[in-house]
């Protein structure tokens, strides 16, 4: 009766160790003869291990600890059998069998796993928060990075649960028609960006300076170049390759952001869309040219930039920006662009 009590207080006791004066008081006794024999009881059946270093009652003849740790196992006969029951999906690893206090742990939300495995077979990916609060009727119950975690674990990924994360970077786009294969070009600036978008979708033009393309991305000046931002965009549509065109202001900044863009995207391919350039090169020589508003000093080395270009072009380019002048983007107006795609 006595072995009984002893191990249920355990089992509810909420602390990782117990105290002497715990014990006594739990089990209404103040004898050390009956405690002695009780806790070296529970001891050898691996239900508590002293801790030694909290010394001892200094009874010679019936020693007890000041504090025991708790180490009784909790019973998941329950909970392996509730496993047993789950879709394939869920147990297929073994992980989940093998720890049962996780089943416990999330049982709720494996139950509405195990239901709509057992209910729906999803073909169409949608996103995380979607696919989240259809399953769970939670939509950030995968957003739970241990949940999460353990979904992983269990080979339940992204593409088996049939979901995607939507990209921390989500730029302005106009693409038409989405292709295995594209040419993208990508504006620094708003203005440019939504005067060729214009012509895609008024005039359906698919070529600027001679080039063909199939859509045109703001890049939000320098949001385009941090880091990861460019692959995340390029991941989310899936296509097989996409040939990137940077465009954007010739001064140093502009020419900062597609270094930066090219150097933190090694995987992908991108070039400088060198005609616009050369175009605003030639309009340049008819306009009064203003400085830079950026008068932070520059050590950057554009040589590699610079030799994209013909001799000509080459020192114009580097004339300008070596007098810290700018040329927008706006000096393409929209008129030149009627005349430039087509």
């Amino acid at each position: 009766m006595r072995d009984t009590s002893i191990k249920t207080i355990l089992q509810s006791w909420k602390k990782k160790t117990i105290s002497k004066s715990e014990l006594e008081s739990l089990l209404h006794t103040s004898s050390d003869t009956e405690l002695c024999n009780l806790v070296s009881d529970a001891v050898d059946k691996g239900l508590i291990s002293p801790v030694k270093t909290s010394g001892t009652n200094g009874n010679r003849a019936y020693p007890i600890y000041l504090k025991y740790r708790i180490i009784i196992a909790e019973d998941y006969t329950e909970a392996v059998s509730a496993i047993s029951m789950l879709h394939p999906a869920i147990i297929k690893s073994g992980y989940l069998q093998a720890k049962p206090e996780l089943y416990l742990k999330y049982e709720a939300q494996f139950q509405k796993l195990n239901h709509y495995l057992f209910q729906t077979q999803a073909s169409t990916p949608v996103s995380r928060k979607e696919r989240s609060f259809v399953i769970f009727d939670e939509e950030k119950q995968l957003d739970d990075s241990s949940f999460h975690g353990l979904l992983e674990r269990l080979g339940l990924t992204a593409e088996v649960l049939c979901y995607y994360d939507t990209p921390e970077y989500c730029f302005n786009d106009y693409i038409p028609e989405r292709k295995p294969q594209m040419t993208l070009l990508i504006c620094e600036n708003k203005d440019i960006w939504f005067n060729i978008r214009r012509r895609i979708y008024e005039d359906s033009a698919r070529s600027i300076f001679g080039v063909r393309i199939d859509g045109v991305v703001y890049g939000s000046g320098n949001k385009i170049s941090e880091l990861g931002a460019l692959s995340a965009y390029t991941q989310f549509m899936g296509a097989e390759s996409v040939r990137y065109l940077y465009w954007g202001d010739i001064d140093r900044a502009g020419l900062n952001i597609f270094m930066s863009l090219v150097k933190n995207n090694p995987q992908l391919d991108i070039q400088l869309f060198t005609p616009a350039y050369e175009e605003m090169l030639r309009l340049a020589e008819l306009r009064n040219i203003p400085d830079s508003l950026d008068h932070r000093e520059q050590n950057r080395n554009y040589e590699s930039i610079y030799k994209l270009f013909p001799n000509e072009m080459k020192h114009r380019l580097s004339d300008y920006i070596n007098a810290n002048k700018r040329i927008p983007q706006e000096i393409i107006s929209y008129e030149k662009l009627l005349e430039v795609m087509g």
